[in-house]
């Protein structure tokens, strides 16, 4: 499918959080290199492993509280992404899961936050975010890493999700 150059206020939202947590794969940002960080298609073309970044969409919802009236009206939306981590370490790592759960997380936070004062509103591109709780991530029934929710509320022009409203 062939893009236009326009992209959806949402899309413009992912792609910024995608690029502050490509920050940690270089090593420069802190106390931890994680390999990669990718989202995925639909066939899922990436393996698993140690330090790996995965973002993902979860949940949309509107958000009428924070509606404009107006020619035209803006409607408030509430998308939640997850930024999950898969943590594997080798078996003869003597570093409990927890204390990579800990660091990764902390390094995830500090990406995500980059400016204290603004953060929130990835280029004037929402209005509010919050960084959830982690969460423990498990697959086939064994512990596969974590999950921390990022709940990110934006406004865009009814009709026309391209047009960010503030």
């Amino acid at each position: 499918m062939s893009l236009t150059l326009q992209t959806p206020v949402v899309s413009r939202i992912s792609d910024e959080i995608f690029a502050r947590l490509q920050v940690l794969v270089s090593g420069s940002a802190g106390a931890y290199s994680f390999v990669n960080v990718v989202r995925p298609t639909k066939l899922a073309t990436y393996t698993p492993q140690h330090g790996l970044i995965v973002l993902t969409r979860g949940e949309v919802a509107r958000v009428p509280e924070i509606d404009c009236p107006g020619n035209p009206p803006a409607v408030g939306m509430q998308q939640t992404f997850l930024i999950r981590v898969h943590i594997a370490p080798s078996e003869k790592d003597a570093t409990a899961v927890e204390v990579y759960e800990d660091v990764m997380e902390a390094e995830i936070h500090k990406a995500i936050v980059n400016d204290p004062a603004t953060w929130h509103t990835f280029g004037d591109l929402a209005i509010n975010a919050d960084l959830g709780a982690q969460q423990t991530v498990v697959s086939d029934g064994g512990y596969d890493g974590m999950a921390i929710p990022l709940t990110v509320t934006y406004r865009v022009t009814e009709g026309d999700p391209y047009t960010v409203r503030g």
